[in-house]
C-alpha cells in the first residue's frame, strides 16, 4: 500500500510539474534574441556539445524575473579554458495577438566571450492564424538588430508540428543556424543543432516554480 500510494503522490506530482512548465518560452530562437521573456518564477537549462572541430560545450541558464526581466548566465567549456558571461533582457511589450513582443537587452556585460558585449532590441511575434494542415500547428517569426557583439540584424523562424517537434533557423548577425528539438515531455526537449555549420547535440528543460 505504501508503495502504491508513492506511486501515485510521484506521478501527481509530475503531471502538475508537467502543466507548470507547459507554454513555457526563453529569449533566443537558436543563438539570437527572440524578444520573449520567461515568465516570473520560470528557470531554464540548455547544453549544447560539439566533440568535432574541437571540443565545446556550451550552456545557457535563464531565470524569468519579476517585472519583465530575464537573467541569463552563459557558460562556454573547452578542453583547456572555460568563460562565463552574463546577459539581462527587459521586456517591453508582450505578444497580444496584434502587437509583436518587444524587448531590449545587453549580452556580455562583462566582454569575456570572443563575441563581446552586446546590445540589441529583438522582436517576436505569433502568428495569429495557420490554415488547416497536416505538418505545422504554430508558427513564430523574429527579428531585431544590435550592436557590438550583435552586428546589426536578426532574424529567425520557429514553427512547431503536430509530432512534437520544433524547427528553428535563424540568422543571427554573424552565421546561419538551425536547432530540431523534439520535445517528449512538456519540460523537456532534445535538440539537434547546427551553429555556424557545424553540428552540435544537447537538450532543454524548463522549470516553474
Amino acid at each position: 500500500m505504501y508503495r502504491d500510494s508513492a506511486f501515485h503522490l510521484g506521478r501527481a506530482l509530475l503531471l502538475a510539474l508537467f502543466v507548470l512548465t507547459s507554454g513555457t518560452r526563453a529569449d533566443r530562437v537558436v543563438l539570437s534574441p527572440s524578444g520573449y521573456n520567461l515568465p516570473p518564477g520560470s528557470l531554464k537549462l540548455e547544453v549544447a556539445r560539439r566533440e568535432r572541430n574541437g571540443e565545446l560545450t556550451q550552456y545557457w541558464l535563464n531565470l524569468g524575473i519579476v517585472g519583465g526581466i530575464e537573467l541569463e548566465v552563459v557558460r562556454q567549456e573547452r578542453a583547456a579554458s572555460r568563460v562565463d558571461s552574463v546577459g539581462i533582457q527587459y521586456n517591453l511589450l508582450p505578444d497580444i495577438g496584434f502587437t509583436p513582443a518587444v524587448s531590449i537587452g545587453i549580452r556580455d556585460v562583462s566582454d569575456r566571450t570572443n563575441e563581446g558585449f552586446a546590445v540589441y532590441t529583438a522582436l517576436g511575434h505569433r502568428l495569429p492564424y495557420m490554415p488547416p494542415n497536416p505538418f505545422i500547428e504554430e508558427m513564430y517569426l523574429f527579428g531585431g538588430v544590435g550592436a557590438g557583439g550583435i552586428r546589426g540584424p536578426f532574424v529567425g523562424t520557429e514553427i512547431r508540428t503536430p509530432y512534437r517537434l520544433w524547427l528553428s533557423a535563424e540568422y543571427d548577425s554573424r552565421a546561419w543556424n538551425f536547432a530540431l528539438s523534439w520535445e517528449p515531455v512538456p519540460l523537456l526537449r532534445l535538440r539537434l543543432y547546427s551553429l555556424d555549420g557545424k553540428t552540435f547535440y544537447g537538450a532543454s528543460l524548463a522549470v516553474s516554480f
